[in-house]
């Protein structure tokens, strides 16, 4: 780690005192496996190389005040919570790990905090999850926790769905916490273990194009697909009550077309998207290790004429940037995230990198009136720590 900028803007807006900690955890790009997450299947994220530092130090009393940069706002309370609310900003998300941590054990002082960061916010790059485990790993050093990285993830992941209420899969926390320079974390998500693919594809670059259409998942159709997805399975456990079927995970394509028809036609397209993107997992595990960019390419462009058709959380907007990418080059490009916004995925020649984003800059822009923002990512580390000594 180095920069620690919440250090700084700690001193800044608290003054100095005893020593800070520093926590720092990665955003992250999903390369293939959306919406499989929360019905236990396969997914393989990567770490990104940006990054929402938190830095903390202890307090003589049990104030908590906490300053985030993305917002030049400050959140302060006591401890312990009292029967906290959620309250639809972004202080949730700290206070749904306070509460977290508050069942383990009371908390026996108070905090000062700063929040720097430099994952778009709302842009389908997991900045909450970013946010969750870097505030988790942090309070974790701070108040000397005996916590594996396995119950952290957990706890974010609960503090996200249960407090937020957001209900989201466990990937994003996952990824942030244990993800692997150079690597994609290929994911099973119901035994919760993951090895490293190494994410090494010759000659090719990994761009991000942000749509600059943003949503709010609680309160989208994010939740939505995820009651359509579990009562999918649930008709299907009905159907076939002989095949332990428990979520879409434990659903084939062979039962899939035995239904086709006489299934909901929604729960259908939900049952199929999910069913034919674990197998592109799969796949694209199998390609990677290969280093087959084109069948990398051609398995993400697959995976978004799914979202868009099947699962139906695309927009025209995030369409038009991955239909242009693929007419000017792009060896595949879908929308990476929940949808409804958010960004798009682009795998592309990397000596043509710098024309690709200017032109499909230059075409949204044209087309939507709208800046779109594009930036390369690479496979980063997962959450760290350190301690901070600076100026007292």
């Amino acid at each position: 780690m180095n920069g620690n900028r919440a250090a700084e803007l700690l001193r800044e807006r608290f003054g100095r005192g005893p020593e800070l900690i520093v926590a720092r955890a990665p955003g992250r790009v999903n390369l293939i496996g959306e919406h499989t997450d929360y019905n236990e299947g396969y997914v393989l994220p990567f770490a990104i190389d940006r990054y929402t530092e938190v830095a903390v130090r202890p307090r003589t009393d049990r104030v908590v005040r906490v300053y985030s940069a993305a917002v030049d706002e400050t959140l302060s309370m006591e401890l312990p919570l009292r029967n906290p609310k959620p309250q639809g900003r972004w202080s949730d998300y700290l206070v749904g790990i306070l509460q977290g941590f508050s069942e383990l054990r009371p908390f026996p002082h108070g905090f000062d905090a700063a929040i720097w960061g430099n994952v778009p916010l709302g842009a389908g790059l997991s900045s909450s999850a970013s946010l969750e485990v870097a505030f988790a790993v942090a309070l974790v050093q701070l108040y000397g926790l005996e916590l594996d990285g396995l119950e952290l993830v957990r706890l974010c992941q609960r503090a996200e769905a249960g407090f937020v209420g957001m209900p989201c899969g466990i990937m994003d926390q996952y990824t942030a916490y244990f993800g692997e320079a150079g690597h994609a974390l290929f994911l099973d998500t119901r035994a919760l273990e993951h090895r490293a693919v190494p994410l090494d594809l010759e000659g090719m670059a990994l761009v991000v194009v942000d749509s600059s259409v943003r949503r709010a998942l609680a309160g989208s159709g994010y939740a939505l697909r995820r009651r359509e997805c579990e009562e999918a399975a649930r008709w299907l456990s009905r159907r076939f009550p002989g095949r332990g079927i428990r979520t879409l995970r434990d659903v084939d394509g062979a039962m899939l077309e035995m239904v086709r028809g006489e299934m909901p036609g929604t729960l259908w397209r939900r049952a199929r998207h999910v069913v034919e993107e674990n197998a592109r997992v799969l796949a694209t595990v199998d390609a990677l290790e290969k280093g087959d960019s084109d069948e990398v390419g051609r398995l993400l462009t697959v995976s978004h004429a799914s979202l868009r058709d099947l699962f139906e959380v695309s927009i025209p907007e995030i369409d038009f940037l991955v239909d242009w990418g693929l007419e000017h080059g792009a060896a595949g490009a879908r929308l990476v995230g929940g949808g409804f916004g958010g960004v798009t995925l682009h795998l592309v020649a990397a000596e043509l990198r710098e024309k690709y984003v200017a032109e499909i800059k230059k075409a949204y822009w044209e087309r939507f009136r709208i800046e779109a923002k594009a930036v390369e990512v690479r496979p980063g580390s997962g959450a760290k720590y350190e301690r901070d000594l600076g100026h007292r």
